[in-house]
This record gives C-alpha cells, structure tokens and sequence, in this order.
C-alpha cells in the first residue's frame, strides 16, 4: 500500500509540474446596473444582512448535551424554491430537534421545533406559511433536494433527518402533503445531503441520498477524556463510528419509490461517512453520475451505466483524495466551470488544517487538484469549511467562491487546542479563471463577524439581476445576504422546463455564447451542504449588451439553441419549443 501511494504521489506531482510547465509556455427586467463613481471600483462585492429588513425570522434549535452527541453539531440546511410559482424563490428552513425524548410530544405542536417555510412577497419581504402550507415536519432535519418529481408543474421537497427522511408533495393550492410512507422513501437512515436526479434516463427523478453514520439512539457512541481530574466530553471522530451506505430510490412514476440501492452497484463497497453530494455527467456519455464527499475517508464517484448500474471511479479519476493521496473531511460539495473551459470543475469543503479542495477538469474523466496554484489552500487551512456556493456576484461571468465556515468541536480549548468554534466566513473573488482572491474584509460587515456556519444556497431573491445567499447556522438564525454589488455587469435568468427529460429539467447544461465568451451553466439538483439553490440560472455577461445565443444540452443529451436573448431579461425555455418560437417569457418579464 505505501509503494502504491508513493507511486500515486509521485505520478500526481509530475502531472502537476508538467501543467505547471505548460502554463508557463502558453500564459504570457433585471434592474438596470448601477453607475460606477470614479472612487468606487468595479470588483468591489458588497453583500449586505437584510435579514430583519425583509422579515425573515428563522432561529435554529440544536441544544447540545453534556455528553456532546455527534448530529447535534452538524447543522441543518436552506433551500430555495419558488412553491407557489409566482416567478419569486421562496426559502425553506431545515430544523434541528432536542436530544432528550421527553421533550418531543410537546414539540408536534410548537412551531419553534418545526421546519419552516417563507413565502417570498415579491421581494419585499417574507412570510412564514409554515403551519397554512402544511411543512411542520420535526425530527432533526438535516439536507433537503427540491424537484417536480410527479410533472405537475409544482416543484416537491424531500427531507433527509436524523430518523425518518420526509417526502413532501406540492399539492398546487398552497399546501403540502406528507407523503413519505406512501411513496416509501421514509428511510430510517441518517441522512445528510440528497438530490433529486433521472439516474435511468427514463424522464423521472429518481431520489439519491448520500448517508452519514450508521448510530442506534439507543447505543449511541459518546467519546470523552479526562482532563484537570474531571472527565471531558467531545463529539466523536467519524473514524470511531461506522459509516451508512447510501441510498437510491427509483421513481416508478406512480408516486411511489423502488429502494435500488444494492442492485445498482452502491454496496460494491464498504459503507462511507458521505455528507456532499453532487450529481453531474462527468463522463460526458449523456447519463447523470454522483460525486459523494465523504467525511475523513476517500471521497466517491459513482459512474453510471446509463441504466442506474454505478461503479466508483474515483481514485483514478483523481476525486479519491486531495493532491498529496491524503483523505479529507470533506463536507460540503459545489461545482461549477471556475475557469471558463467548458467543463465542471469541483470544490470540497474540509477539516480545520486541511485545504478546501479545488479539482480541476481536465477532460477524459481526470480532475487536477489546483487548490495551492489557485489561492485558495492557505486561507482555508485556517478554517473548518461546510457550506460553499459557486456564484458570480459581479455578474463578469466569472462564478466567485463563497464558504461557511465553523467547528465541530466548542470544547477544544480545554484539550489544549486553540481552533476556534465561531468562525468567520470567508469570500473569494474569481480573477477571470486563474486564481481566487478573498475579499471577505471588504465585503461586508457579515464577513467579520464569527459564526458556526453551515449551510448556503444561492438566489435572486427579490429579481434585480444580482445573485444573493442565504446562510444557516447551527443554533443560530438563518442570515439572507442582499447583493449590494455596484457593477455595470447585466446578467439573463433562464428558467428551463423538460418534457422528455424530467421537468424539472435537473442536470440539464447551458451554454451562452456573449460576444466572444461562452460561459457554461448547470441545472443543479443539490449544492452547497445540506442545502439547494433556486432553480432559475442567472448567468452574468459582463459588459455584453449584444444578444446572446443559449443552447441547452437536456438530461440524455438532446441539445436546443435559442437566439436573439437579451440582457436583463428573463426567459422560459421549453424543451422541444426552440424551433417554433425563441422564447416563452416569463412571468417577471411581461
């Protein structure tokens, strides 16, 4: 094993420097933007905390015992999703629960210990509809994947808990019925993030759910050590507990759900720590594949057969480990083509002294990691990252880095250590695809101020053309970060529906040709950590103020262009309605 690793290492390093080598050869109504002064400069990001502002009241509960049980430090996520198809994203909040059981009968009818959803009132403000719609779901929630599921135009939610997970259907009036049971997907598991995804290529999204650790609540493993003569209790290393195997679960298209976990190749392995997820088609053959992040072990790429058969390629594939063969904590995933080549690129979020993890796509189903070259491995060696989103917040099209940052240890001072529990987050400006530059000092007040971040996901939430963030905390309010960004960037927001493909249109590729750039977008079905995104893009274009062309690559590899787009617009693309019209405007642009 220490030669194959030598030899790993030892090939990965050559590859490095021969990349580094060539390099060194060949590298010599959205609102209108606002007006830069001379003493304004154009990269200057501003995101501002108008959580009060738009009255977004959302308070996470995670109360920690003295014995430090593990899930209790993990956090919940946010998801964006525009329920009531009103062209505003509105916002759901994951809730944590109390450990002791006593306390959970009274918890059925106190909506404190109750997921919550936020009605987003055209951009102004947001009212909690959590009890009207039918979402008071408890447990200790943890991800959560948001897709039309049964193509009745309304936009599902699926919740993965510490206990049972939840299957909530959009009834299209308003409400939402838990149909968890019924549809059997109530799986038992510990489950972390999750992903709606059509993985047989039948037009129906199927569920996948990356599972953490395999603990009975009534063995649940506790890990202490004596110090000063007093016994000390801290959160136990993942590497004590056993990991849970993942779970796959076919649509039947009957609203009910098929457990295909074992058949389609997931148990060829030993069970891992997963908590990211992210599902793409990395091979490029025209059928969705799943990149797990797995806490402290190697991470996994399951490639499909095309037919829902998986093997793990993610060793050879350079997923595996980080650029020293080294296994990382990894916790949250994000994807995206950082650097303008056309191909999905993968950052992991890690442990405190280790890297957040930047793979490059090379091509071929062979990723780089460029995490030092990029700028981006000293800052996050200072930091416990979970939460990440790629999101252009300049709208120069080139998609910037945010990460969520906070321990999973509050205790380590007492073991000597001096990592802190609260940190701050931390923001990366792309510089045009070559290196990430943290601007966190200058970005806002949020930046300096120390939190246990978890979750992020992205979203314009109140349609003036810029991308904003909302941030869950463990044991603290969920914080929604306005884009306050002065910049003469004009973006388009494309909304994609599928009629052979799945509706939802997840997995779909977009790419936008503007003046000589082509930028490439994705129709993502999870992201982040625990968390999703809105399922509008919003693509920045710069300084283009020509039309811009669109083609949209559908799951299974059916490809439309549309030309003649605008900025500042927003447009409905319908699979199969290119030829008869451009396209079909949206709610917010008539």
């Amino acid at each position: 094993m220490s030669n194959f690793r030598f030899r790993r290492n030892t090939a990965s390093r050559l590859l490095q420097l021969m990349t580094w080598t060539v390099c060194l050869l060949s590298c010599q109504s959205i609102a209108d933007p606002v007006l830069l002064s001379a003493e304004e400069p154009a990269d200057k990001i501003q995101l501002k905390d108008v959580t009060d502002a738009v009255q977004l009241s959302f308070q996470h509960r995670s109360p920690l015992t003295v014995t430090r049980h593990l899930h209790l430090m993990m956090g919940s996520g946010v998801g964006w999703f525009d329920y009531d198809n009103d062209g505003f994203p509105d916002l759901f909040c994951a809730q944590g629960e109390e450990w002791q059981s006593a306390l959970r009968k009274k918890q059925v009818a106190d909506l404190d210990w109750s997921h919550r959803m936020f009605r987003n009132v055209e951009g102004r403000a947001f009212q909690d509809i959590t009890r009207a719609s039918g979402l008071t779901g408890f447990g200790y929630g943890m991800g959560m994947a948001v897709g039309d599921f049964n193509h009745d135009g309304f936009e599902d939610l699926y919740v993965s808990v510490f206990g049972r997970n939840q299957l909530y259907a959009n009834n299209g009036d308003g409400t939402f019925t838990d149909i968890s049971q019924a549809a059997h997907v109530d799986h038992p598991g510990y489950g972390a993030s999750c992903t709606w995804v059509d993985l047989n290529g039948d037009g129906l999204l199927d569920l996948y759910i990356a599972n953490y650790l395999e603990i009975d609540r009534e063995h649940y493993p506790l890990c202490s050590r004596r110090v000063d003569n007093s016994r000390v209790y801290f959160v136990c290393h993942p590497r004590y507990v056993p990991g849970e195997y993942d779970v796959v679960f076919r649509n039947l298209g009957n609203g009910k759900f098929l457990d295909v976990s074992q058949q389609s190749g997931l148990h060829s392995e030993p069970a891992r720590q997963g908590l990211g997820v992210f599902a793409a088609d990395y091979d490029l053959d025209g059928d969705q594949d799943i990149y797990v992040a797995n806490d402290s072990v190697a991470n996994q790429l399951w490639i499909n057969d095309g037919r829902g058969n998986f093997t793990d390629q993610a060793l050879i594939a350079g997923l595996a480990f980080n650029r020293e063969g080294d296994r990382e904590a990894g916790m949250g995933l994000a994807g995206a083509d950082y650097n303008g080549d056309g191909t999905l690129d993968l950052l992991v979020t890690n442990y405190f002294g280790e890297t957040n993890t930047l793979y490059r796509n090379e091509g071929a189903l062979f990723f780089l990691d460029v995490t030092d070259e990029t700028g981006l491995a000293a800052p996050s060696r200072v930091r416990l990252g979970f939460g990440t989103s790629f999101v252009d917040l300049n709208n120069d099209g080139w998609e910037d880095l945010f990460v969520a940052n906070g321990h999973v240890h509050d205790r380590l001072a007492q073991l000597g250590k001096s990592e802190p529990f609260e940190q701050e987050p931390q923001l990366f400006r792309n510089e045009s695809g070559t290196r990430f530059r943290e601007i966190s000092n200058s970005a806002g007040p949020f930046f300096q101020t120390r939190r246990v971040g978890r979750g992020s996901a992205t979203a314009d939430f109140n349609r003036d053309g810029l991308a904003d963030l909302a941030v869950s905390h463990l044991n603290q309010k969920v914080v929604l970060l306005q884009n306050q960004t002065r910049t003469t960037g004009q973006s388009i927001a494309l909304k994609l529906i599928g009629t052979e493909a799945n509706r939802s249109a997840i997995g779909a590729v977009v790419e936008i040709t503007a003046g000589k750039r082509k930028l490439m977008r994705l129709r993502k079905g999870s992201s982040s950590y625990l968390s999703v995104d809105e399922s509008e893009i919003l693509v920045g274009l710069g300084e283009q103020r020509d039309a811009v062309t669109v083609k949209v690559i559908w799951p299974g590899g059916k490809s439309e262009i549309w030309t003649g787009f605008k900025a500042g617009q927003h447009y409905t693309l319908i699979e199969g309605n290119s030829d008869s019209q451009k396209s079909t405007p949206s709610q917010s642009e008539e």
